[in-house]
């Protein structure tokens, strides 16, 4: 399917999809970030990764709204249960300020992931393809409908035969398109998703798109001292001393065309030279030298994301960083520091997407 027919049908389940929650929208947008974080288009993905995205993207949003003083209502009837789930878990661990990572999570955000998991199988998935009575099947298909019982997904969670087959089979195209149309799916999707929660509370929009999508971006302060040192007082850019003029924490990959604070993603740099680079991506040079940063840096990076309690998540952030640059079309222009921008011709091309490929295959 090619991106433009694809788009429309996702404009239609926008449009008459009967949302009576915010649910649909954190699939449609965990499902256009896990296509992202691949690097490469994937053909299949299962209810356990997006379980853990809807809650990534609930964090933020489960925390009392600061002129209403309570978690925003976000659902036609009783509280939404994934909101009121990763809210109690918030509750419960005051000072994190971002989901768990890595490969041994605590055992009480496994049960977290479980609960929402089981909630994503149970109500969006089997009905977010449904249009006007009918079923268009243009994103996935799955093996189970909304009578799926709690007992088969249990089941399927051990590893039983007779379980619940969890996987997603992403149909042809639909992963490419969605990587495509990223930067404009997401904005659209999360537009009506503000819209909803407006509706739902009676508040104007003033303070709530930053509250449910942007907050995450206000506290990257506290990494300007261990970023110094790991850089050893150099922006990453210029080279120069960072003591010269005012610092910020710079989002290699703009966060323009990804959110993503993970600690692999975030350099030390002169003011000015974040200012340059904008929403820019940065040209070959910067490029290879940040995964090279990465990879050299691995173990103190990890020690600096344990000790700030900072995410990170580097195959996460190299896939997104991965999928941007062999994503790149001809005329596109790359930062080259200062004020010099490169535009890429046909001929250019290949490297760049090379360098994506690159950091997929673990070769940065």
């Amino acid at each position: 399917m090619t991106p433009l027919p694809f788009l429309e049908k996702l404009l239609q389940v926008l449009g008459h999809g009967g949302f009576s929650s915010t649910y649909k929208y954190a699939v449609l947008l965990a499902l256009i970030d896990l296509c992202v974080e691949a690097g490469q288009p994937p053909t299949v993905l299962t209810t356990a990764q997006l379980a853990r995205r809807v809650v990534e993207l609930y964090w933020p949003q489960a925390r009392r709204f600061p002129s209403a003083q309570r978690v925003l209502k976000q659902n036609n009837g009783e509280a939404a249960t994934i909101l009121r789930l990763v809210a109690a878990y918030r509750a419960d661990h005051p000072d994190r300020l971002s989901p768990p990572t890595g490969l041994s999570p605590p055992a009480d955000f496994v049960d977290l992931l479980v609960e929402v998991e089981w909630v994503l199988v149970h109500q969006p998935l089997p009905k977010l393809q449904k249009v006007g009575g009918g079923e268009e099947r243009f994103l996935y298909t799955i093996p189970w409908d909304e009578t799926v019982s709690r007992k088969a997904f249990t089941r399927g969670k051990r590893g039983l035969p007779d379980g619940l087959d969890n996987r997603l089979l992403l149909m042809p195209g639909a992963a490419a398109s969605l990587v495509a149309l990223a930067a404009v799916i997401r904005p659209l999707v999360q537009s009506q998703w503000l819209a909803k929660v407006r509706a739902l509370n009676g508040l104007p929009d003033a303070e709530l798109d930053d509250f449910l999508f942007g907050a995450r971006r206000i506290d990257l302060g506290a990494l300007r001292g261990p970023l110094r040192d790991l850089q050893e007082g150099q922006c990453f850019y210029c080279s120069g001393n960072l003591s010269r003029g005012p610092t910020e924490v710079d989002h290699f990959l703009p966060w323009a065309r990804y959110p993503d604070d993970g600690l692999d993603n975030l350099l030390l740099a002169h003011g000015s030279c974040n200012q340059k680079k904008l929403h820019y991506l940065a040209d070959l040079d910067f490029a290879h030298r940040w995964a090279e940063r990465s990879e050299r840096e691995d173990k103190r990076l990890s020690e600096i994301a344990l000790a700030e309690n900072w995410g990170r998540d580097r195959a996460r952030t190299f896939g997104v960083v991965a999928s941007s640059y062999q994503s790149v079309t001809e005329g596109i222009r790359l930062w080259q520091g200062g004020e010099a921008l490169r535009r890429l011709s046909v001929e250019d091309l290949s490297p760049v997407m090379a360098f994506g490929r690159g950091l997929v295959g673990g070769q940065g």
